[in-house]
């Protein structure tokens, strides 16, 4: 089999994120317990995966504004003022509009999908100095895309697969020891718990 040339397409369900209107901020929330809501901020610090974002959208907002829910293992691509930010949602969520979202139609595209958005380059979809305004998400969906054969493709996903699960479980593991320390660091300064209270606890 030989490998086929494409649009992005035609290769993947490609969906854009929304955001609520922001002049009516009952939709937004800081509650981790709300649902998720990735902006380019969040994916220029997430990492390879992300599974938290800095603000949070009702469950009213998501169904009365028909926001996406963006299923887990599915890659993002930021494409409005920072152009080429790439993440791998790990969990549901949802996303503002200058997100699209890769949608898997194979179980074994997700590392070769990274991979390639990782290493695009963006510039080439401009047809004006600004890269910035220049691409938008029918540019996306119609961005060149080169697709393996399925061998090819099968053996990328098994010898990468596993190092793709080792850096999500690595960032996971991160997250929580980060959240620990948030949590146990201002007790600790303020005398209300003692190092030696955290050798009982072990």
């Amino acid at each position: 089999m030989t490998w086929v040339i494409g649009k992005a397409e035609d290769f993947f369900d490609i969906a854009i994120g929304k955001t609520p209107p922001r002049k009516e901020p009952e939709w937004f929330t800081t509650n981790p317990k709300d649902v998720i809501w990735v902006s380019i901020s969040d994916m220029g610090s997430c990492g390879m995966f992300i599974s938290d974002s800095s603000e949070y959208l009702t469950a009213e907002s998501v169904e009365r504004f028909n926001v996406k829910i963006v299923p887990s293992g599915t890659v993002l691509l930021s494409f409005k003022l920072t152009v080429g930010r790439v993440a791998i949602t790990d969990g549901e969520m949802t996303t503002n509009e200058a997100i699209a979202h890769f949608k898997q139609l194979s179980d074994v595209t997700l590392e070769y999908l990274y991979c390639y958005l990782k290493a695009f380059d963006y510039q080439s979809l401009g047809n004006t100095s600004s890269i910035a305004t220049a691409v938008n998400s029918k540019t996306i969906k119609a961005m060149p895309f080169v697709m393996p054969d399925e061998k090819a493709l099968a053996d990328f996903h098994a010898a990468t697969a596993p190092l793709f699960e080792q850096v999500r479980v690595n960032l996971a593991e991160n997250a929580r020891l980060a959240t620990l320390r948030d949590t146990l660091l201002p007790r600790l300064m303020s005398g209300k718990l003692s190092v030696t209270d955290l050798g009982d606890a072990k």
